[in-house]
């Protein structure tokens, strides 16, 4: 908590507030540095607070690891999945604003000589402000705003706001990061002692999952590269972080990298870091993410969505052991134990000529199939009660409940999403509840809801073709409705916009068609 200096700095900073709508958010923020006690839950409030307060259209709000890394620990987005594209841009942003410890803002990123141009226009990125996130000299991280409709969105005057926000917060953010490393250490140490070789961020009673929990024991010790199949929301990020837990590496950094949402552009850079004056903008030597994975574990996520140059650099650091930043001959080696996922069948991508078979085998010393919910139909419950718990918890309510015929409706829907499509319908559900009340069938999805009315245990193909008319009926509904619009119907529906993507390539649906056919 800030001590008799801080709170100096703090009432002098207040002093200088005089707009009404300052003090009004400035009111709100020391409520919520009073009352949350975690430090989560305090970075997504302060995020939200200051998109409200600046019209911002993203925030994220990063923090610098011990080995000095940027990771973002709270992000927001008007438009949620523009998000991750935001974080790429964001980083060197945020990078050029704690060289100068005294924020940053630019009225248009894309003609702004000090980022990149192309990225900014790839992710539409225009307005930017960034102040970093100083405590007592040292930079703990920053927090980032940006708008893609308007040039000019933020002033000095936002600026010098948004500095005196972060310095009325800073103090508490670094005491509660500070006690739960001290909490987190704790923990550890006792697992550790006790030898507790369960799997708890896995819940799960299927007999498969737990003959995977198998397969995790013999190779989690080893340093053999893992490949991780299985559907998009199966949890494979959980399985990858599961093997490194039990792994010699658990005390060194785990790091992951989603390779489908990086540009090709970006990925040598991100990945194997630059040296000072290597390109325009290269004002400092950065490590890449082998790097600060060096020791540890590195996850490479969607690995199927990489292009085949880029398959060939990572294949070319897997053979040597050793990494070249751009701009430097100067081999650097590492240790490094990859785990790695995908949604595709790389066999046949393979055969298609879109995946190198030489790294396919380098990463594919041991391959875990993660099966789908629809085949997990006893993880059902217990994963809904788990999910609506967690929820209604951190929305302060409870819940009497869940209806029987609310369970079985949820027990034998198919979840093409899997588990992050019930995670988001349980959030959905918390929301709507009442405090205090029983979840009925009525708060399900409208698709959950559709699904149960046409159950006919006889005749299964003919419930599958019934179930797919429906589904495909509510999804150029929810097109329809919302002019093809793709993140409105995605939340409509109840699903991710990728999801909602994938629905629509394997029902074939096309835009220019429908037009057509509805004339």
């Amino acid at each position: 908590m800030p001590d008799r200096e801080e709170l100096a700095a703090q009432i002098d900073e207040l002093s200088r507030i005089e707009d009404r709508k300052d003090l009004e958010t400035i009111f709100r923020l020391a409520s919520l540095l009073h009352t949350l006690t975690d430090s989560h839950s305090l970075l997504e409030n302060l995020v939200n607070l200051t998109i409200e307060h600046l019209n911002a259209e993203r925030g994220v709000i990063f923090l610098k690891d011990k080995a000095g890394v940027l990771y973002p620990t709270a992000a927001k987005s008007l438009y949620p999945d523009d998000l991750v594209d935001a974080q790429k841009i964001a980083r060197s942003v945020v990078e050029e604003a704690m060289s100068k410890k005294d924020g940053l803002v630019t009225p248009n990123a894309q003609t702004d000589p000090r980022f990149h141009s192309e990225s900014a226009i790839h992710y539409n990125i225009l307005s930017v402000i960034c102040v970093p996130l100083e405590h007592r000299d040292r930079i703990l991280g920053a927090i980032y705003l940006d708008h893609g409709k308007r040039s000019g969105a933020f002033s000095e005057r936002d600026n010098l706001f948004l500095k005196a926000f972060v310095k009325l917060s800073v103090s508490v953010i670094h005491h509660l990061l500070e006690m739960e490393a001290v909490e987190s250490q704790k923990v550890y140490l006792s697992d550790y002692a006790s030898g507790d070789v369960s799997y708890p961020e896995i819940i799960t009673n299927s007999p498969q999952m737990l003959s995977i929990f198998e397969t995790l024991d013999l190779i989690a010790p080893s340093n053999v590269s893992v490949l991780i199949l299985g559907e998009s929301g199966t949890g494979k990020e959980l399985v990858a972080r599961a093997i490194h837990s039990k792994s010699p590496r658990r005390d060194k950094r785990f790091i992951t990298q989603n390779c489908a949402s990086i540009p090709e552009t970006l990925l040598e850079s991100e990945l194997f870091g630059y040296k000072k004056g290597s390109y325009t903008g290269a004002t400092h030597d950065r490590p890449g993410l082998f790097e600060a994975a060096d020791g540890g574990t590195l996850f490479l996520d969607e690995i199927g969505d990489l292009s085949l140059s880029s398959q060939a650099k990572i294949l070319r650091a897997l053979q040597e052991g050793e990494i070249r930043r751009i701009g430097d001959n100067t081999p650097i080696q590492v240790d490094v134990r990859i785990l790695s996922a995908t949604n595709k069948d790389l066999q046949e991508q393979i055969y298609k000529g879109l995946f190198r078979e030489d790294l396919f085998y380098r990463l594919n010393i041991v391959t875990i199939k993660m099966p789908p919910l629809k085949d997990r139909k006893e993880d059902i419950p217990i994963l809904a009660r788990h999910f609506l718990t967690n929820y209604c918890q951190k929305m302060g309510k409870h819940y009497a409940g869940i209806d029987p015929d609310a369970l079985e409706t949820l027990s034998t829907y198919a979840w093409p999403g899997n588990i992050r499509q019930l995670k988001n319908e349980m959030e959905r559900i918390a929301i709507l509840l009442q405090d205090g009340e029983t979840v009925h069938p009525r708060y399900l999805s409208e698709v959950i809801q559709h699904s149960s009315l046409v159950r006919s245990p006889s005749d299964s193909r003919k419930l599958k073709d019934t179930l797919d008319n429906i589904q495909q009926k509510m999804l150029v509904d929810a097109l329809s409705k919302h002019k093809w619009n793709r993140t409105k119907a995605a939340d409509e529906l109840g699903v991710t916009r990728r999801g909602l993507i994938k629905m629509i390539e394997r029902m074939g649906l096309d835009r220019r068609q429908h037009k057509r056919s509805s004339k």
